[in-house]
């Protein structure tokens, strides 16, 4: 169970109000007290005081005929409150402390993004309509939400230099290089081509997490391994085989990997545990372009919400495991209008 403690900081910073023009009038005019003087008096900078003086001073006319300057907290106040109407309208989010804990509770608790949680705020009983980018936006200023850090849920895209030149694994021939995938599974035209990967535990432990990623439906298979050996990955694939029994060889048309070792022995991962014939074709990107796995990558990083990096995988149990992956392929995506993986998996 996920608890939060939704206690309201102030914020750090306050307009000047009315009551403290009032003040400013009356020290500033009559008591004739320097900026410095009432800064300190009034808690604020002296900056800050010095500007509201500068800005709201106002010509008045003596007794004698003669013209001064004074402030007028009167009519510092009417300018105020005439330049705070241009501002448009106070935030959704900061007139309703329900909607923002249960905005706090959808992105802690349930690991959704602010895109998901706006999509279904009126399936959840809120009649009102936020897009994603503002609940990010008020997560970035640090304003509205206490328990929702802005690094937590925005992830910062690193971009390769695309015109860098393509280096292939000498292990790996070059009919299994990532160019010579078909073309359906480039486009994502047709179901059944796969991206994988392992996602390892803390540092010193051996057991991983082996994830399969479907390039066209973004449906998620994820095994826990007690290590990382490419007999191991083999055994796995035997595994998922024999539970799609005679259907796997159209599931399965071919499958992406990256350059790591675990990966090198193709004959091994392709050979069919129940017949002669291959399985599936494997395939592998170049070295240090894990973009060319992008899919993979990125449910990856939906499995981090729950385990995140430095977590010993050895104790963690299978039924949690499922749990992630039928969270994942339940999760509403954006690509599909809000639909999951399983929601397009029914549709073809």
């Amino acid at each position: 169970m996920c608890l939060l403690d939704y206690n309201k900081k102030s914020k750090k910073y306050k307009h000047i109000t009315y009551s403290e023009r009032t003040m400013i009038e009356t020290w500033y005019n009559l008591d004739k007290k320097s900026k410095k003087e009432i800064a300190e008096l009034i808690h604020k900078s002296e900056r800050t005081i010095r500007r509201e003086i500068n800005r709201r001073l106002i010509t008045i006319r003596n007794y004698d005929w003669t013209e001064g300057k004074e402030y007028s907290a009167r009519v510092a106040q009417d300018k105020y409150e005439y330049g705070m109407t241009s501002k448009g309208p106070a935030l959704k989010l900061d007139q309703d402390i329900k909607l923002v804990e249960h905005i706090e509770k959808e992105i802690i608790c349930n690991k959704k993004s602010p895109e998901v949680v706006a999509v279904q705020l009126k399936d959840n009983g809120f009649d009102i309509e936020i897009s994603g980018k503002t609940i990010r936006n008020a997560i970035k200023s640090g304003m509205i939400f206490d328990k929702v850090k802005d690094g937590k849920i925005i992830y910062k895209k690193e971009y390769n230099n695309k015109n860098k030149e393509k280096r292939v694994s000498k292990l790996i021939p070059a009919e299994k290089s990532i160019e010579h995938r078909p073309k359906e599974a480039n486009t994502r035209e047709i179901y059944g081509h796969w991206e994988g990967d392992l996602v390892v535990g803390k540092q010193g432990t051996k057991a991983v997490l082996f994830t399969l990623t479907e390039r066209k439906t973004r449906q998620e298979i994820i095994m826990k391994l007690s290590n990382k050996e490419t007999k191991t990955v083999a055994k796995a694939i035997d595994r998922i085989k024999r539970r799609y029994r005679g259907n796997f060889y159209k599931v399965f048309k071919s499958i992406t990997f990256d350059n790591g070792v675990e990966f090198m022995g193709y004959e091994g991962l392709e050979k069919s545990c129940l017949r002669k014939k291959k399985r599936t074709e494997i395939y592998y990107a170049h070295p240090y372009c894990s973009g060319e796995r992008g899919t993979n990558e990125n449910n990856n990083r939906l499995i981090r919400r729950w385990i995140p990096k430095g977590t010993d995988i050895t104790n963690i149990k299978a039924a949690f495991i499922k749990e992630i992956e039928d969270w994942i392929n339940n999760y509403p995506r954006a690509m599909f209008e809000y639909k999951s993986s399983n929601m397009i998996l029914s549709e073809i």
